[in-house]
């Protein structure tokens, strides 16, 4: 069941914020892949993406990530947006809330999320999650829990996975955030609550940092993000990339007619991308990376938008090797979520380098008939 908190305004730096709460204390977690160019959480007990989610202090939560979608996407909790993305603090044994005057990291019982697989607990530290028992140890299960989110998709399905928290202490002075341990850029907020449902803590505080992605008119039709800039036609790019029959209408196949255009779009994001500016201060690692990441968006895009169709059905499940569309679907999510992995990892690289995120160039192609 859906309920929904409206925070009242405090002060006029007091920000209006809908809280989620589940009344049954589950939080069934999804990943919505079309919502930005990593996606982005959603829990079925909520609406909209990466919503603010209300945590009764003391009470115990169940997170259930056993849904494909979460493959590749382990949830973790931390006090500042991205957690260990961004070098701040996540929710640990040793590491009181923000402000806290509580010892809890002298006997390693600070709020830290517990890690299961198949109903096994994967830890040692115990912040009574079951309401008997408080263990001190640095040991809460992400370290058997994050690597499976790394096997291969069909392995993954295999196994159900759940993340418990209580949060026990009130006396921090900010909020704290659910984000992917995998994927940076998608944190959502954590409000602490009272036994009445109302927020200890009414600012929100402290920020994200960062607004969440706003897909294109067209990249939600074709379920992909950041082509719509690069329809057909356009000067950088030839005049198709495909000979389908449908451009010079002598095909007049509806459904292929609209993936054309998604595809058009694709390939052309991707041919300005991999136009690269070389100056002397890009080293070969560096144009490595500059002309990998339009590839790799390419191939995201690409998985994305024939999910998108509905055209690769699974009869069963992603472990089914006998079933095609299995087979597809699976090698689908597995390019989606590894290679979106593999640009945020070059991207990183880029950034070591102090390098800028890309370096293109506009090439205007004499094929392209434009001019």
């Amino acid at each position: 069941m859906k309920v929904f908190v409206l925070l009242s305004l405090t002060s006029l730096f007091t920000q209006i914020a809908a809280i989620c709460i589940s009344e049954n204390k589950i939080f069934t977690v999804n990943v919505d892949l079309y919502a930005g160019e990593l996606g982005y959480y959603k829990f079925e007990e909520c609406d909209g993406v990466n919503p603010t989610i209300g945590m009764i202090k003391d009470e115990t939560y169940t997170f259930v990530q056993s849904d494909k979608s979460n493959y590749y996407h382990p949830l973790g909790f931390a006090y500042y947006a991205d957690g260990a993305h961004d070098g701040k603090d996540e929710l640990e044994p040793t590491i009181p809330p923000p402000g806290s005057l509580s010892t809890c990291a002298n006997t390693k019982v600070c709020p830290a999320p517990q890690y299961f697989i198949n109903g096994d607990y994967e830890g040692v530290y115990d912040n009574a999650v079951d309401g008997t028992t408080v263990i001190g140890d640095e040991n809460f299960g992400l370290d058997a829990y994050e690597p499976q989110f790394f096997y291969p998709i069909a392995q993954w399905t295999e196994n159900d996975y759940q993340v418990k928290l209580k949060f026990n202490i009130d006396d921090g002075t900010s909020d704290f955030f659910y984000f992917c341990h995998i994927h940076q850029g998608m944190t959502g907020r954590v409000k602490l609550l009272d036994s009445t449902d109302n927020a200890i803590l009414s600012d929100d505080s402290p920020e994200i940092g960062y607004t969440y992605d706003t897909p294109s008119t067209f990249d939600l039709k074709c379920g992909t993000y950041g082509i719509g800039d690069s329809q057909l036609p356009n000067t950088e790019c030839p005049k198709s990339f495909l000979c389908t029959g449908v451009s010079d209408g002598t095909d007049s196949d509806e459904d292929l007619e609209a993936f054309e255009v998604c595809i058009n779009a694709m390939d052309c994001l991707m041919f300005k991308g991999m136009t690269s500016a070389i100056t002397e201060n890009i080293a070969g690692t560096d144009l490595f990376n500059y002309q990998m990441i339009p590839h790799h968006r390419n191939a995201v895009n690409m998985a994305k938008a024939l999910l998108k169709t509905g055209v690769v059905v699974c009869g069963t499940d992603l472990a089914d090797d006998s079933d095609e569309g299995c087979i597809l679907e699976g090698l689908l999510r597995e390019i989606i979520n590894v290679q979106n992995f593999q640009i945020k990892t070059m991207q990183a690289l880029l950034s070591e380098a102090s390098q800028e995120m890309e370096s293109d160039c506009e090439v205007y192609p004499e094929i392209s008939g434009y001019a």
